[in-house]
């Protein structure tokens, strides 16, 4: 378990993380200060950052759309290969 700041609407307050969510909460963390700055250029109106930064985020939101279609992926392929190898036929 690790501590780490998370951000909370307009405060940041330290949280005890497992060692095996830290990963995701930091990307979701990463994807919330970029989902920040989009909106920041958005209302500054600049529209070359706003662009670049808009790509980014579909990157990030299609990169982790693929790890979810994968892991499911494996994880049905598992279960199937379990469904498969058990023995129906001693009858």
């Amino acid at each position: 378990m690790k501590r780490i700041p998370v951000q909370l609407d307009s405060r940041t307050v330290t949280a005890l993380i497992p060692d095996v969510a830290l990963p995701l909460v930091m990307t979701c963390q990463h994807v919330r200060y970029r989902a920040h700055r989009v909106s920041a250029a958005r209302a500054e109106r600049d529209k070359g950052a706003l662009s670049i930064e808009m790509a980014m985020l579909v990157i990030a939101l299609i990169a982790a759309a693929v790890l979810v279609v994968v892991a499911i992926g494996k994880l049905v392929k598992t279960k199937s290969d379990q469904i498969g190898t058990t023995d129906t036929s001693g009858q």
